[in-house]
């Protein structure tokens, strides 16, 4: 088969170059699996995919088939989806640069953390002491109104002022203590952040991640969807799926996964996007392949789509 397709094409080179229209060849397939070749498309095939051939029969372009309505609607998405991912991934690039320059080591930023909850404890201290001292004077002004209503006389206006003014200082501090207390919750938690953040960072491969601008997309698109309580886990359940898939993550954020920009025609880069709105969260599967003939192939193969399908089937 192959012999006779070379030698086809040696006689149509042959022919055409010696033509006085000689010019480009083009090969293409319709849609019973005819392969065609001429110097010129004919009208009917010019929304098919075809390609240019060289005067050595092989490939030099290729001219992807006219789009259908669906198809273009599906690119729609997937160039916003692009573009939300190009958004997380600068976002958490500045954050990841500023981690790492302020920190050397996961001990500067307990350090740094330690430092900050002995101020916080300091201020509490303060605010503790003071609270105590506001208490007795509130009660001092209680203990005057009662005595006035066991007399039985009218509680007069200024110890009700007094009693108000105290009352009022009392709940502002307490309102600070709290506060302050917050302040030592969210520490905690930004410095357990942090930390897993560090560490990630000096794990993940030296490789700088970028969203596959220089491949091309699948329109398969696999798409998740859950709620606040569900997300955590089926995030986590999609991570293990791309990894499984024999996918290498080069960087991985809690809104965005990228795996090794895919090379060869058979490669296949993936990346998970999560995508909020308001109560409900998107986790979306994008598959893209290498810029290339074989690449297009394999963004259309049957297993490329199988890939999305099975995806899909995680939240079952």
């Amino acid at each position: 088969m192959k012999k006779n397709s070379l030698l086809i094409l040696s006689i149509l080179f042959f022919v055409f170059s010696n033509s006085a229209n000689a010019g480009k060849l083009y090969k293409w397939v319709d849609n019973n699996g005819k392969i065609s070749f001429s110097d010129k498309v004919p009208p009917e095939e010019s929304k098919r995919e075809r390609e240019e051939l060289n005067k050595e029969g092989r490939t030099v372009a290729v001219q992807d088939a006219a789009k259908t309505p669906e198809e273009i609607q599906q690119l729609k998405k997937i160039d916003n989806l692009q573009k939300t991912q190009d958004m997380f991934l600068q976002l958490q690039l500045a954050k990841d640069a500023a981690l790492l320059k302020t920190f050397r080591t996961e001990e500067d930023i307990d350090t740094l953390a330690k430092s900050k909850f002995e101020m916080i404890d300091s201020h509490i201290s303060i605010a503790t002491s003071q609270s105590k001292t506001l208490r007795k004077q509130l009660i001092i002004h209680q203990k005057a109104a009662a005595n006035f209503e066991r007399a039985g006389k009218a509680i007069p206006a200024k110890s009700l002022a007094n009693i108000e003014l105290a009352q009022d200082q009392f709940n502002k501090n307490q309102q600070e203590i709290s506060e302050f207390e917050s302040q030592k919750i969210q520490l905690s938690q930004q410095l357990s952040t942090d930390k897993q953040r560090f560490n990630t960072l000096k794990k993940q491969a030296g490789e700088r991640p970028n969203i596959h601008n220089e491949t091309i997309p699948s329109l398969s698109l696999g798409e998740l969807s859950c709620h606040n309580k569900t997300c955590d886990s089926l995030w986590e359940k999609a991570i293990t799926f791309i990894t499984q898939s024999g996918s290498k993550i080069i960087y991985r954020s809690d809104k965005l996964i990228l795996t090794k920009t895919p090379k060869l025609s058979k490669d296949r880069g993936l990346s998970l996007t999560k995508v909020s709105h308001e109560q409900q969260t998107n986790i979306i599967l994008d598959i893209r392949c290498a810029d290339s003939k074989g690449g297009k192939e394999t963004c259309r193969s049957k297993q490329t789509s199988q890939l999305a399908e099975n995806f899909n089937q995680l939240a079952d």
